[in-house]
């Protein structure tokens, strides 16, 4: 069956929404059954990760039936050779970007350095490991597809400027909503450069599919490095704070 684009791109968000609720399927299910709030917590987690997979299964099919699609995703598309590239420079670009804009967040705008909502996630994949398959797959594909593929790539075709500046206006706006998306305020400007950057690899390659491999690599690596490696990084951030505090010191010692 073929869908005109409109119709799928408002399919594609309500199952995106619907992704979303169906972790209110448990309450409904086990609301009688006495159980406590981390039993309840605990039947909730698989529901979620199901209801995401099945999401982006969804989304994925309603995407290949669009029949009247943008003029990006018209366009002739990054040679495959290239594209594997673009996926890999990804992940250092979008790595790259988040810590210059954390950077910034943190000592200028005065921010703190932790996200409460990277946190919390970390916290759930520690105690239900097959949360990471959420975080680090289904994830990634659906927040492409609906903040990339949807809305960027909607506002990309509708703004009637120049194309650098049509870029930069349609990335501002969808990287606003996905910084939403994610009830986390404080580090709205880390949401944003992650967002432009995914936004440009989409543009660049025209396809979908490497902004989709840049974010999950890029979930991925964080969640290594926070649940696998945590130990290690942690004793190198100390002794990197104490690097820098030695020569500070020496600095005021001789000025």
């Amino acid at each position: 069956m073929k869908i005109r684009r409109l119709w799928a791109n408002i399919l594609i968000v309500l199952i995106y929404a619907a992704s979303q609720l169906s972790s209110l399927i448990p309450l409904l299910i086990y609301q009688n059954d006495g159980l406590t709030p981390n039993e309840l917590y605990a039947k909730t987690i698989p529901f979620l990760v199901g209801g995401f997979i099945i999401a982006a299964i969804l989304v994925y099919f309603v995407n290949r039936s669009i029949i009247n699609e943008t003029a990006l995703e018209r366009s002739p598309k990054e040679r495959w050779r290239y594209t594997i590239i673009w996926m890999v420079a990804g992940l250092f670009l979008a790595l790259f970007a988040q810590m210059i804009m954390n950077m910034i967040n943190v000592y200028i705008f005065n921010q703190p350095v932790e996200s409460q909502n990277t946190t919390n996630i970390l916290d759930i994949a520690r105690k239900f490991p097959v949360f990471i398959v959420l975080i680090s797959v289904v994830g990634p594909i659906l927040e492409e597809f609906v903040f990339r593929k949807v809305i960027f790539g909607e506002l990309y075709e509708l703004i009637k400027l120049p194309r650098a500046a049509a870029f930069i206006v349609a990335g501002a706006i969808s990287g606003l909503i996905f910084s939403t998306a994610h009830n986390d305020v404080d580090h709205t400007l880390i949401y944003m450069g992650m967002a432009f950057v995914f936004a440009g690899l989409y543009v660049a390659t025209r396809r979908i599919i490497v902004p989709i491999v840049a974010h999950m690599t890029m979930n991925t690596f964080v969640v290594l490095m926070q649940l696998v490696f945590s130990d290690q990084i942690e004793q190198a951030a100390q002794k990197a704070k104490l690097s820098t505090q030695f020569i500070w010191l020496s600095v005021k010692h001789w000025l």
